[in-house]
């Protein structure tokens, strides 16, 4: 339980400070605006995607092949992490953010909900990425259980290895579409969130039928997760 909440605290900081880091320095730099979003489409295709498939790959096989135990990928990424914390340490330049910008943290909070109050449009970005993201960490915690109920010996590293490889190939259908000017954000981001409905749908309609506990409706759900892997990267969220 203390892993699971370390590794949230430690997931969401990956995403927020990364990101937060990387648009900066972007700017900075001088770099052409057009250009963030092709590294963000690069970073989940090459990052989240390949180099997950290797990791998946690579876990599977510290489990399967050498008999390591089911605990033995999480110590490999202890290493791994290491050694990205010791590069980001090295290399990366620190962000103070603007100076004449630094207030405390109370004052912070206070200028966000002043802002939340007066306009309703970022009210309403929050409540809909609030709730987005707790159905995608719904998805991180049951995934496992919902395509092996009765405890079925499944390859969790070849199953991550697949999702993954479904995440690059939504990264190369959305760096397609945001190449194209006449593509509204607003447009695909409702049939993003129709088909991802859908896909968290039906492991609930499957469960209790004909098929229930069953091979097929372990197919079916892997098929929905992969699906839902694959719209996830539209959002910008490739868990």
């Amino acid at each position: 339980m203390v892993g699971r909440v370390l590794g949230g605290i430690a997931t969401s900081l990956l995403f927020s400070a990364f990101e937060s880091w990387l648009v900066a320095e972007h700017f900075k730099r001088g770099f052409d605006q057009q250009w963030l979003s092709l590294t963000f489409s690069k970073a989940i295709f090459l990052g989240n995607g390949l180099v997950a498939i290797v990791a998946g790959l690579f876990g599977n096989f510290l489990v399967d092949s050498l008999n390591l135990g089911p605990v033995s990928p999480f110590d490999a990424a202890g290493i791994f992490l290491a050694i990205g914390m010791a590069v980001i340490l090295s290399s990366w330049t620190e962000n103070y953010g603007d100076p004449s910008e630094s207030k405390d943290l109370l004052t912070q909070f206070k200028g966000a909900a002043v802002a939340i109050a007066s306009d309703e449009k970022i009210a309403l970005l929050g409540a809909i990425q609030s709730l987005f993201e707790g159905s995608m960490y719904t998805f991180v915690f049951l995934w496992t259980p919902a395509l092996s109920p009765n405890d079925e010996d499944i390859p969790h590293g070849f199953i991550f290895a697949t999702f993954m490889l479904a995440s690059m190939l939504g990264s190369s259908i959305a760096a397609r579409l945001l190449a194209r000017s006449s593509v509204k954000v607003e447009s695909y981001m409702q049939i993003v969130f129709v088909v991802s409905s859908a896909s968290l749908l039906l492991p609930i309609l499957t469960n209790g039928s004909k098929v229930a506990a069953s091979h097929l409706q372990a197919v079916f759900n892997f098929l929905a997760f992969a699906l839902l892997k694959l719209v996830l990267v539209f959002s910008g969220r490739p868990l």
